[in-house]
């Protein structure tokens, strides 16, 4: 039994020895997360928006609507997502008094090859296979309710009922007829003005077309349905081949469970 318990103790310890590097805490920083803001996002509307080559308002002004700040993180078998911005991050209904009706899209999560770029989200969302929805969120406990979707088809959103190929038009805005994967909780941070947080993660075996014995990249998308802003992300993740010890130890562990049963019959 001693020795049973050892190697149990040690296939646990090789499966988990890292440590997290991002906090789910409501508190974000640029060291902890893969980012890009403000005209990077590799989306093609931060280059259309009158002309431009920003995105229209990012990070700017306390905009009740403003996103300006997405990061993701892939640790230790978690996916983890960070955003700041605007009152827009509660997820309720925004806008500026003239009856448009503002919300928080999903958070679009696309699976690819290394170096293979996610579709792009403005005008295809056929690479997105996978959504984060905001479900609600608590003022009083800070707690955010989120759900992990997967097989649905993707609504746009064109508020302005704007000509296809211009600005303000996504056409990966919310998932709709999908798979409830998971549900899990994460952190509603209000701070007002645009530097509220939303934080949460998940175990990335949900994910279940991204192989981490291959590894791969994963591109993130947020917008609202005005699309003033968008924020587009990759993380590419490393390979993680099983340990030669795992696959060592697994037999012997397996032999002994066998030998226990037998003691006790």
């Amino acid at each position: 039994m001693k020795t049973l318990t050892l190697l149990a103790t040690t296939l646990l310890s090789l499966v988990s020895f890292n440590s997290f590097a991002a906090t789910v805490d409501g508190s974000i920083t640029g060291s902890e997360y893969q980012w890009n803001t403000d005209g990077v996002e590799g989306s093609s509307k931060w280059n259309t928006h009158r002309n431009q080559p920003r995105e229209y308002n990012d990070a700017s002004g306390g905009d009740r609507w403003d996103i300006n700040y997405l990061g993701t993180s892939v640790e230790n078998g978690q996916f983890q997502f960070g955003a700041i911005g605007g009152e827009i991050l509660d997820g309720r209904t925004t806008g500026w008094g003239n009856g448009s009706r503002i919300k928080l899209s999903d958070f679009a999560i696309s699976v690819t090859d290394f170096g293979v770029p996610a579709s792009d989200p403005t005008t295809d969302s056929s690479s997105f296979q996978y959504a984060i929805r905001l479900l609600e969120v608590n003022d009083n406990t800070g707690v955010a309710s989120f759900a992990l979707l997967e097989g649905g088809t993707w609504e746009g959103a064109n508020i302005y009922d704007r000509a296809p190929g211009s600005d303000h038009i996504t056409d990966t805005y919310k998932m709709r007829d999908a798979t409830t994967l998971a549900e899990f909780d994460g952190i509603w941070k209000r701070n007002g003005g645009d530097d509220n947080v939303l934080e949460g993660g998940f175990d990335i075996s949900l994910l279940s077309i991204f192989d981490p014995s291959v590894g791969g990249r994963l591109s993130t998308y947020i917008t609202m349905a005005c699309v003033n802003d968008e924020a587009l992300v990759h993380a590419d993740v490393a390979a993680v081949p099983v340990p030669a010890a795992l696959w060592l130890l697994t037999p012997a562990l397996i032999g002994f469970m066998g030998i226990r049963r037998r003691i006790k019959a």
